[in-house]
C-alpha cells in the first residue's frame, strides 16, 4: 500500500471519531442541559423542577432548581443574607 492511502484511511477514520463524539456530546448536551450559576437555559422548565438538594438540605424543600441556581450564584456572590433570614438565625440562636 501506498504512504498516501494508509495516511487517507487514517485520516478518514479519525474524521469519523471525531464526528461520533462530536454528534454524542451533542445529543447528551440536548438531552440534559444544565443549569448553573449566571449560565441559565430554559428558565421556565427549571422553575417547574425541584430543587436538586431538596432531599439533602431542608432549607432547600420547597424551592424549585432555578431558585437553587440563583441561591448558588447569591452564595458565591456573597449576598448578603435577607432580613427574614436574619430574623430566623437569631430565633434559632435564642432556643
Amino acid at each position: 500500500m501506498k504512504k498516501s492511502n494508509i495516511g487517507l484511511i487514517a485520516g478518514g477514520t479519525v474524521a469519523v471519531a471525531a464526528a461520533a463524539g462530536t454528534f454524542s456530546y451533542l445529543k447528551k448536551k440536548k438531552d440534559e442541559p444544565k443549569v448553573n450559576g449566571s449560565n441559565l437555559q430554559d428558565k421556565e422548565r427549571e422553575d417547574k423542577k425541584p430543587s436538586p438538594e431538596a432531599d439533602f438540605e431542608r432549607e432547600e424543600r420547597g424551592l424549585t432548581a432555578l431558585d437553587h441556581a440563583y441561591k448558588e450564584e447569591w452564595v458565591a456572590n456573597t449576598l448578603s443574607p435577607t432580613e427574614e433570614d436574619i430574623k430566623r438565625a437569631e430565633e434559632k440562636a435564642n432556643k
